[in-house]
């Protein structure tokens, strides 16, 4: 049958619909029960279970066999390699199902690519309804890699990467992928391994360790050769990998995306961002970095190299792997609007309930000092045309501190972090690691008024609000805030809605460690914000999380109620107001288990924005110690030496009153 007809079938919702699932993957475990229900709720669908290469055959053929119109794979990438390099030896392409590819596994880079995001039943459930009120299908297609060498079957899989990348999914098989981590955080886990281990390297000077760079030729299409001791090379024919990376940058039409780092590198810690990004535009190929399209490559290696997460081995550097690009394959894209993590803005705001954004609306304009009227217009004149809009939160908001006792905390949010500085150093400082904290002083009217501000892009602030794993936006703007300055309607729309999305991630992420109790909104956002307290090196105590919600606590029984058709698995709404925590003990420790490693990660993250700040905060000791002796009534002596080094013995200072627990 054509692909035609297949299409033409599922405008007409005749479509015939097989699935594979693995139970085993890294996302199926998690709600295996909730998708096998959702399965059953599509009519007609044939299901096979398979986790292995044997059960993937069989199941394979016997679709093939029913001649089923739409193949869905409800697995991760590893599984989905191991049924496109099947359907590849069994069937010719123009006779293949359409596929969809929902995110079951640990990591589901195919599926992200391709635009699907959301959980495994959340997809099921919008192909149901599809497939009920059928219409014309969005589709999209990619091509596959080839990796042939004499003496094995062709490979073919989405993503083929030598070096580094390939002593990370070693890692990947540890103890680790035991924890059932998955997506983000599981891929930043082997990001942060591999750094590590390259770094002792480097340190001992050791070349032949497990963390080895590779050695290979590869020559390109085009007859060009690149040979030596390379860092890492990748090649896919995916646009967009885990943790919306972009690490190439080559401008030529063809379907596969190759990247080369030399082990000679320059600057390769500078590099990182715009390696990681999509920006890699500004690296020269004389410094070790090389990115380039193509259509087909050979590569003359001796080593390990992975195809989806996959481990192999070339036979011989003498008989050279082959990579070539297939014909495109098709597949079926029902894009859940609400998530979006291959672009760089955040869901439409009909996507969340209207009522939630209706009360971020009402929250974000309400009444304000007038004297922050001069702090807000330096800042436009500041930041000009880079300027999108100015946000007040914090202590001067949330308390009746005036603004000649306190310092009032704001967010500046640029639409390019390259136009709002004049110097490029802040603009890279502020892009690797958002934001950058300054210090404005404005004499008004006999006064002095202080304010600290962050700086960070609309596009962070809105991925920050809805995808950061660590909390450092979305804790800060689940709570009331308010908006000062707007470019446009257009910037105030997506203002509203990464507010919204912060309330419904700190809920969604806070909720599952608490017991399953019935609690009021006080308590759970008193223990939310403990949560999030310590992911950062803060010398707030549970007293301030509590006064916190205390006193914002209309807003937040208000935000709670507004947010709760986003919260039914977790949260119950009783009839006395109060909400039931619907947690089991499996959801209790996989919770606790996120929140242990955000404050792992917490804590590196607020060492190195402490130690930026130095670079852009005037005066940061002094603000520092005066923080700390606020919040904790601590004094923390000003030495010349501190004063001189702040970085190292700031270090050293906070060591010092973690040890006293001042600060966690």
């Amino acid at each position: 049958m054509t692909l035609q007809t297949r299409i033409d079938r599922l405008k007409t919702g005749s479509v015939k619909v097989g699935c594979l699932l693995n139970p085993m993957g890294g996302q199926t475990r998690k709600s295996l029960s909730a998708i096998q229900q959702a399965l059953n709720e599509i009519p007609g669908i044939i299901v096979f279970e398979a986790a292995d290469a044997m059960t993937f055959k069989t199941a394979i053929d016997q679709l093939i066999r029913a001649d089923i119109d739409l193949l869905l794979i409800v697995a991760g990438d590893g599984t989905t390699h191991a049924i496109l390099s099947q359907l590849f030896a069994t069937l010719a392409l123009s006779k293949w199902p359409i596929l969809m590819v929902i995110p079951g596994g640990t990591t589901n880079m195919t599926s992200l690519d391709i635009g699907i995001h959301d959980k495994p039943e959340q997809a099921l459930h919008r192909l149901r309804d599809y497939l009920l009120t059928p219409s014309a299908p969005k589709l999209a297609q990619r091509p596959a890699l080839c990796i042939e060498q004499a003496g094995i079957d062709p490979i073919y899989g989405m993503f083929f990467a030598v070096g580094l990348v390939a002593r990370g999914v070693k890692f990947s098989r540890s103890p680790v992928k035991q924890l059932g981590i998955t997506g983000g955080i599981f891929t930043f886990l082997i990001m942060l391994r591999s750094l590590i281990g390259m770094i002792i390297d480097m340190i001992l000077n050791r070349h032949q360790s497990e963390w080895a760079p590779v050695k290979m030729t590869l020559i390109e299409d085009n007859g060009r050769v690149h040979q030596g001791t390379y860092l890492f090379a990748l090649v896919s024919a995916l646009d967009c990998l885990l943790l919306n990376m972009r690490p190439y940058w080559g401008r030529e039409p063809a379907p596969l995306h190759v990247t080369l780092v030399n082990q000679q590198h320059k600057r390769l810690w500078r590099s990182l961002w715009p390696l990681l990004s999509g920006g890699g535009h500004v690296l020269k190929e004389k410094d070790g970095y090389n990115s380039h399209n193509t259509y087909s490559l050979v590569i003359h290696m001796e080593d390990e190299y992975i195809v989806d997460g996959e481990l192999y081995r070339s036979t011989s550097a003498h008989e050279p792997l082959r990579i070539t690009a297939t014909n495109p394959i098709t597949f079926l894209v029902l894009e859940d609007p609400a998530i979006t993590m291959t672009t760089p803005i955040t869901a439409p705001a009909a996507q969340l309930p209207v009522r939630l954004i209706n009360e971020v609306t009402w929250e974000s304009n309400k009444a304000v000092s007038p004297d922050l009227v001069p702090v807000v217009d330096t800042l436009i004149m500041r930041f000009g045309e880079s300027l999108d809009a100015v946000i007040l939160y914090g202590s001067c908001l949330h308390s009746a501190c005036s603004l000649d006792e306190g310092i009032v905390d704001l967010y500046v949010i640029v639409n390019s972090y390259y136009k709002a500085y004049p110097q490029r150093y802040l603009a890279n400082l502020n892009a690797w690691l958002a934001p950058n904290v300054f210090y404005l002083e404005i004499p008004h009217q006999g006064r002095t008024l202080r304010a600290k501000y962050a700086v960070i892009s609309t596009n962070d602030f809105e991925r920050g609000a809805q995808f950061w794993f660590h909390p450092y936006i979305w804790a800060r703007f689940a709570q009331p805030s308010r908006l000062l300055y707007c470019r446009d309607d257009s910037v105030r729309e997506h203002i509203y809605t990464a507010l919204a999305h912060s309330v419904v991630t700190f809920l969604k992420s806070g909720v599952p460690t608490l017991e399953a109790n019935i609690l009021d909104v006080e308590e759970i956002w008193t223990r939310c914000l403990m949560l999030t307290y310590a992911a950062e090196l803060r010398a707030e105590r549970e007293t301030r999380a509590r006064h916190l919600a205390q006193a914002n606590l209309g807003a937040l029984i208000r935000l709670t109620e507004v947010a709760a058709p986003m919260l039914t698995s977790i949260l119950e709404k009783q009839e006395n107001g109060k909400y039931r925590c619907l947690t089991t003990p499996e959801m209790q420790q996989q919770a606790l288990w996120r929140w242990r490693l955000r404050r792992w990660q917490g804590k590196i993250l607020s060492i190195l924005r402490l130690s930026k700040a130095t670079l852009t905060f005037s005066n940061s000791v002094e603000y520092a110690a005066w923080k700390i002796e606020r919040h904790t009534g601590v004094r923390v002596e000003i030495t010349p030496l501190l004063r001189r080094h702040p970085i190292l013995w700031g270090l050293r200072v906070a060591w010092q009153l973690l040890q006293r627990g001042v600060v966690r």
